[in-house]
């Protein structure tokens, strides 16, 4: 009986142990899986892991990406004093070179140097104004009111055309209108005799048409059509006095 009791006991103790060696067995595996699927977690973590952008680099002359632009702008800027230069000293060349960068202000800007070379004498004022007509620039607001003033002192048939025709190459509206204005003025007074009332319709008409269309179109342009309109029915039954 005695035997059979620590028999039992023992048995017992020995199925307690198995227990535990198996407790701890599972432990271990689930320990192992789970460090097992960190490291993969973190493996994998970081094979998917976006790559940075790398810094854009250029080669060795990365630089040139800041200077350019400055250089370029100084390059600009030295060429248009150039040209300003020249305008002053009555080089007629700066002013085709002008067109030719296809730049309104800087073309207006020689042209007015141009202008200021002329002031000196008249025939430095008719010799712009040959070289504009024979190379088929444009004009602007200050050379028509040189022509104008100028046209004014000796008012004939060839200055009127000139003056009309230089009027209408400055691209403004209100500029012809009053070159216009200025033409009936004194053919009203007899000034201008040698032209005929069909021969001014003519001339306002067909210069009309040299302004530049964006020039004829809006307010100004609207009026200038208007004006000319009203001339026409007055030069057709009007004579200048003689």
């Amino acid at each position: 009986m005695l035997w059979a009791t620590l028999l039992n006991r023992g048995d017992a103790q020995g199925s307690e142990a198995m227990v535990l060696i198996i407790f701890i067995a599972v432990l271990a595996l689930i320990g192992a899986v789970f460090l097992i699927y960190a490291v993969q977690s973190r493996l994998t973590h970081r094979e998917i892991d976006p790559i940075p952008p790398s810094r854009h680099f250029d080669g060795l002359f990365e630089s040139n990406r800041t200077i350019a632009p400055v250089d370029a702008q100084q390059r600009t800027n030295e060429r248009r004093q150039h040209l300003l230069d020249r305008a002053r000293r009555g080089e007629f060349e700066a002013l085709s070179e002008a067109k030719d960068v296809r730049n309104s202000v800087l073309y207006t800007d020689v042209l007015d140097g141009l202008v200021d070379w002329s002031a000196e004498s008249q025939e430095k004022l008719e010799a712009l104004v040959s070289h504009i007509k024979s190379n088929e620039l444009r004009a602007n607001k200050r050379l028509a009111k040189r022509v104008i003033e100028n046209w004014r002192t000796v008012p004939g048939r060839r200055s009127t055309i000139e003056m009309i025709h230089i009027a209408a190459l400055s691209d403004d509206a209100e500029i012809y209108a009053h070159a216009v204005d200025e033409v009936m003025d004194l053919w009203r007074r007899g000034y201008l005799a040698q032209l005929s009332s069909d021969d001014l319709v003519e001339l306002f008409v067909s210069q009309f048409w040299v302004i530049a269309p964006e020039s004829r179109r809006g307010g100004g342009g609207y009026a200038l059509k208007r004006r000319l309109l009203g001339l026409r029915r007055e030069l057709a039954s009007a004579t200048p006095v003689r």
